[in-house]
């Protein structure tokens, strides 16, 4: 086969969607003899390139221009013309959008929607962004010829919101890196947590410091836990974050809680194998990866009921309401004074993740674009 991608955010999306875009394009060109061809405005961010298994089946076609309207036009409309030019069998727009007219590129397309979470939260974004948002995920979820969608709860908010009919759509899971999966020997974690003065005991949560990330519910929750062991909250910095700062002082949690931004990739299989446990509790998302990142590090997890993180952990982490700020602290006690409830955790986890290994999910994403293409 000769599949196309859009592959803006695999050269320029260090984040949540460049990551599954990179990943997905790493697993299926480890092995077969299929090609792959990259759409790409430009060639974006060494960082994200150096993450991307290049090989001799992995080819790029890049638009030629310097200005960054030409670029976004190309992207939106003129790519069209590149992707019937190529002969790709199959086009996959990754990221929620595919380009407008796209039906004269002459092939089957598919599209991955990651979530809906601007119709379902719209006050979380801008109102530029959203509108944007919206146009392109109902032309894409309308023109597509099938739409993977990475949660059955991102399925439902298709049905939903789009009125799509349900057999138009297949659930498809996405994993995390596999250097989650990788034991870190225990010098390297005692390596790490010097190099950021770290205690030998404490909890983690991994995420952007945003509102639906609801990481007020979980300082509220540690102001009320039995146990002293203190919180890292792992971040990229975001404007809330002096707001956090603000509950963590009001609250005199000041020597339990660090946050620490910029965190270097390499270092987070070491952070999170060293914690006691990870917490959760974002009360919306499509599918949660920071959750399946920390049951596939072996650790116990405390996620958030409500929209799809039961799917990312399954038996392998305890799930509270994200705003019960008791329940959470139960939920923190209870794991942490018993390794037995710990450990029957972890193996629950460990028999989970063995759904969203790379050959699983390779196995799945060739076996949907087969049956597309009706091979």
């Amino acid at each position: 086969m000769r599949i196309g991608f859009d592959a803006k955010k695999i050269v320029s999306n260090l984040t949540g969607i460049g990551n599954y875009s990179r990943g997905l394009v790493n697993i299926l060109s480890a092995e077969g003899d299929d090609e792959y061809l990259l759409f790409a405005p430009d060639k974006g961010k060494a960082k994200c390139i150096d993450s991307l298994n290049i090989n001799d089946k992995i080819h790029f076609v890049y638009s030629g221009f310097k200005s960054s309207i030409k670029k976004t036009y190309w992207r939106n409309f003129s790519m069209v013309d590149d992707i019937r030019k190529s002969g790709v069998e199959l086009f996959h727009g990754l990221s929620n959008e595919i380009p407008f007219g796209i039906k004269k590129a002459g092939c089957p397309v598919v599209v991955t929607i990651h979530d809906l979470i601007f119709l379902r939260y719209p006050d979380t974004y801008d109102f530029l962004s959203r509108k944007i948002l919206e146009i392109k995920t109902r032309y894409a979820c309308k023109n597509a010829d099938r739409i993977v969608a990475v949660s059955e709860q991102t399925k439902r908010d298709i049905i939903k919101f789009y009125d799509i009919p349900e057999d138009k759509i297949d659930v498809l899971y996405q994993g995390c890196h596999a250097a989650f999966r990788r034991r870190v020997s225990n010098d390297k974690i005692s390596e790490i947590k010097a190099y950021y003065g770290l205690p030998d005991k404490y909890m983690i949560s991994v995420g952007t410091i945003e509102q639906r990330k609801n990481h007020i519910t979980i300082i509220k929750a540690l102001a009320k836990t039995k146990s002293h062991e203190p919180l890292v909250v792992v971040s990229k910095k975001t404007s809330l974050q002096s707001e956090l700062e603000k509950w963590i002082a009001d609250f005199g949690l000041g020597d339990r809680v660090r946050i620490l931004n910029d965190v270097p990739f390499a270092h987070l299989p070491a952070l999170y194998q060293g914690s006691m446990l990870a917490v959760y509790l974002s009360y919306f998302e499509g599918f949660g990866i920071p959750v399946l990142e920390g049951i596939s590090s072996g650790v116990p997890v405390i996620a958030a009921t409500g929209s799809c993180l039961e799917e990312a952990g399954g038996k392998g982490a305890i799930y509270c309401d994200p705003f019960d700020v008791s329940g959470v602290a139960e939920a923190m006690d209870r794991l942490l004074s018993s390794v037995d409830k710990r450990d029957a955790l972890i193996a629950e986890g460990r028999a989970h993740v063995e759904n969203f290994t790379d050959q699983v999910l390779g196995s799945k994403i060739n076996e949907f674009y087969r049956r597309v293409l009706g091979k």
